[in-house]
């Protein structure tokens, strides 16, 4: 278990010092009070003490007790703030790996095991690193303090008959904690699916209304969660247990101290104060039993927690940065040479020996069929999957030359589907310049042509757009996130379909304000609609992962391939739908 919660305990150690130090301070003051009962009870009982000693015995305990309240103060304080600080760092550490991770990464980890971890998870180790760390030390070391205190003060023999109960407590509170240990594990599990479900209901809530799937999704819902249940009724059982572990073996200790107790006292061996003192004693250790409990309780439920956040954290990066790479300064010439891709996931390339060169300054249309890897291409630059080969150069180097933030610096990528995040348009739009100004983000409303959009919303720039943009349509969600790449201002701007959900005059507004304001900058667009792509530089065609066609518009017009047929149909649409 240390082995496990070293890097945590070597980051926090100086304040674990001080609470544990604090806390064996403040048991071992503790252990004066029963002391001086089992005193005053004999002085009592034999009638010797007067008023002035039964004030100073009372002042002195008084005066105990206010510093073992103060030294209680300074555990808690210690030890509650480790319990946050693991809290925090777990969740630190947590979000860094996240931020770092490929696309690779989260198909593997689904979103509701993430936040599984980071939530549950995280509040069982938070709970072992306090109030278990308190458990820990009060069913171990303050024990052993209560054992001598009571071998010295009333009689050794007493303590070892009283004492004899106890390693069957620990035993069967090891035995338990295994079992709740390897449940816990499908508790979280469980949680893990059930999280999953939920987070996809709330997403795709419009589809679920629309084709009337409350019902089934209800239903899923419901045996998700009543696999949860079951899963924690599973623990319950072992961690109901525990409690009458924890009572009937004290109660056998009460029964050996008092039996024995009295004979001792009738051999002369003890005074009666004596047992007072003890059965205080043997009082104090009841806390300890169930702490020990307690405590395996919450270790094996951290244990198991903290497996499932190692896994997370161990996990291997994908895509492992060059030590030597530097920053990319201007904007590159992009060249692909013989370049394939395929996702981690699937067996074949979606991409095929691509050769294609981008002179910085110049821009490039992409178009082919659904699923003939246009996506896929555009997505190369960006870095978000583990490539196999150096395929990729800027400025005639290997795109592992440079680092990917760097990479990622002067792209602007605006996708097809825009992540809109629940903040303001004008925070959304911000992502990309966070410092921007609002002369800046309204020139790039301007640019999007979302003006005459912006002017519905009852608080403007101030509007929330809701949970994933649920309060915008598709088109006002892909104009925020193509106001977003122009705010940036970016040396490359790629463009992948992120027009589709616009109209014709729109779709036209926003490629004039794009080729008048970028003529100097790179640009790739993907598209269905060569109007958004016919006055590029070079236009290529894929078709699964391969470039069939390549060249300019008039050019492939020429050609009377898949270009020229599809520019063809889809003039004759826009006439029809015209008229």
């Amino acid at each position: 278990m240390f082995k496990k919660f070293w890097w945590f305990i070597s980051y926090y150690k100086n304040k674990y010092i001080l609470a544990v130090l604090f806390l064996l301070l403040s048991d071992l003051v503790g252990l004066i009070p029963p002391y001086i009962t089992g005193v005053l009870t004999d002085l009592i009982f034999e009638g010797t003490i007067g008023l002035k000693s039964f004030l100073n015995i009372l002042v002195i305990t008084l005066l105990v007790i206010g510093i073992k309240y103060l030294l209680a103060m300074g555990w808690s304080y210690f030890t509650f703030r480790a319990a946050n600080e693991i809290d925090y760092k777990t969740r630190d550490n947590l979000m860094t790996k996240f931020l770092k991770q490929s696309l690779k990464f989260f198909e593997k980890h689904p979103t509701g095991s993430l936040m599984g971890k980071s939530t549950n998870d995280v509040d069982s180790i938070s709970n072992l690193a306090g109030m278990g760390t308190l458990s820990l030390f009060d069913s171990t070391v303050f024990p052993i303090f209560i054992i001598i205190m009571m071998a010295i003060v009333v009689d050794v023999k007493l303590t070892l008959a009283a004492i004899m109960p106890l390693p069957i407590l620990a035993y069967l509170s090891i035995l338990i904690g295994n079992k709740i240990y390897a449940r816990w594990g499908m508790v979280q599990r469980a949680f893990d699916k059930l999280n999953t479900n939920v987070l996809e209901d709330v997403e795709g809530i419009r589809i679920i209304r629309v084709f009337n799937l409350q019902k089934s999704r209800y239903n899923k819902f419901e045996q998700k969660g009543k696999d949860l249940y079951q899963r924690n009724m599973d623990v319950v059982k072992y961690q109901a247990l525990l409690n009458p572990v924890q009572r009937i073996i004290p109660a056998f200790t009460f029964i050996i101290a008092i039996g024995y107790g009295s004979v001792l006292i009738s051999r002369g061996e003890i005074s009666i104060g004596q047992l007072v003192s003890f059965t205080y004693y043997l009082n104090m250790l009841v806390w300890p039993m169930y702490a020990f409990g307690n405590f395996i309780n919450l270790k094996q439920q951290g244990n198991s927690s903290m497996d499932r956040v190692e896994e997370v954290l161990d996990y291997k990066e994908d895509i492992i940065e060059s030590d030597n790479a530097v920053d990319i300064k201007t904007s590159p010439n992009i060249e692909f040479r013989n370049h394939s891709f395929k996702y981690p996931s699937v067996k074949e390339d979606i991409l095929k020996d691509l050769n294609i060169k981008i002179e910085s300054g110049k821009s490039l249309g992409v178009l082919g069929k659904t699923g003939s890897g246009k996506s896929t291409f555009l997505k190369q630059l960006l870095n978000l999957y583990p490539m196999r080969t150096n395929s990729i150069y800027l400025n005639g180097y290997s795109i592992h030359k440079y680092t990917i933030s760097s990479i990622r610096e002067i792209i602007g990528y605006v996708p097809q589907n825009h992540m809109i995040f629940s903040k303001t348009i004008r925070d959304n739009i911000k992502l990309s310049k966070p410092d921007a100004t609002d002369e800046e983000v309204m020139e790039a409303i301007r640019l999007a042509d979302f003006e005459k959009d912006l002017s519905t919303f009852p608080k403007g720039l101030d509007t929330l757009c809701g949970e994933k943009g649920v309060s915008l349509s598709g088109g006002q969600k892909q104009r925020i996130g193509i106001a977003r790449a122009f705010l940036k201002n970016p040396d490359i701007l790629i463009l992948d379909d992120s027009m589709s959900a616009v109209d014709g005059r729109t779709e036209k507004n926003i490629l004039g304000n794009i080729m008048t304001n970028r003529k100097e900058k790179t640009m790739i667009i993907a598209s269905h609609r060569i109007s958004q792509v016919k006055d590029l530089d070079e236009i290529i065609v894929l078709d699964k992962g391969e470039i069939v066609e390549r060249g300019r518009h008039d050019e492939l017009l020429k050609e009377g391939k898949w270009y020229s047929k599809q520019y063809k149909n889809q003039i004759a649409r826009s006439r029809f739908d015209e008229e």
